[in-house]
């Protein structure tokens, strides 16, 4: 199996974990330094990734505009989760998890973090600021097309599904055994384990679940999710098929 990868890291979907493993099998100087990791990052470089070829292995919050300038051969492969848990556990990690300086939470960079910290996830959920919309709308989709980081929409519905159909493997966080099943098949990883990270626990019993969830902010997350909830059943159907 070619080892030349690019792995497009989907928030709170057991992203962490994989890239610890890949890190683990191949050596340090082959995988790319962080090259961006929000929004502010990714206007700051314009689109200039021409110095981040060259890596065997590029893992991070990375979408298709950065895939396309250092693809050499490279196969693409992501993560998926429902849009609906992704987002629950993403606002407990911006909430109690993530610990930052006042001079850092009060910047532009983690406005996200800060407002998830301040307002419940009806208002975190509801808000059309763009700062927090880039990581509740749509997100994986435009990570797949474009760039997690730029709320433009790009192609079309069936070319995200072609590049998933085109990944020799993805993982599904609702299948974590058959994953990791099919994991050590395409790549030949027999002994491979997933190192679990940020797993999210209770929090003391504060983070929020499913269950807290009223109906109308079910629909507003598929409201504002659409082409993620579209990827995320083509995805597992295909799964499901071939795993």
């Amino acid at each position: 199996m070619n080892e030349k990868i690019f792995f497009f890291h989907n928030p709170k979907a057991g992203g962490s974990s994989l890239t610890q493993l890949m890190r683990s099998r191949i050596p340090a100087e082959n995988c790319c330094p962080l090259i961006e990791n929000d929004a502010v990052q990714h206007d700051a470089l314009s689109g200039d990734y021409s110095g981040c070829r060259g890596y065997q292995v590029y893992a991070g919050h990375y979408g298709y505009d950065i895939f396309s300038a250092v693809n050499d051969g490279h196969c693409g492969i992501t993560n998926f989760r429902h849009p609906a848990l992704r987002l629950i556990s993403l606002y407990n990690f911006f909430r109690y998890t993530v610990n930052l300086p006042d001079e850092d939470l009060y910047s532009e960079r983690f406005f996200a973090v800060l407002f998830a910290k301040t307002v419940d996830f009806r208002a975190f959920m509801l808000t059309d600021d763009p700062r927090v919309e880039v990581y509740v709308r749509n997100a994986h989709y435009r990570q797949l097309t474009n760039s997690c980081w730029s709320l433009e929409l790009k192609d079309s519905l069936a070319d995200a599904c072609r590049l998933i159909c085109d990944m020799p493997w993805y993982y599904i966080c609702e299948y974590p055994e058959l994953s990791l099943h099919w994991m050590r098949r395409v790549f030949r990883w027999e002994q491979a384990t997933l190192p679990w990270e940020n797993v999210g626990g209770d929090r003391g019993g504060r983070a929020l679940r499913l269950s807290d969830i009223g109906s109308d902010i079910i629909d507003l997350i598929r409201a504002k999710n659409e082409l993620d909830i579209e990827i995320y059943r083509y995805a597992v159907d295909h799964f499901l098929r071939v795993a």
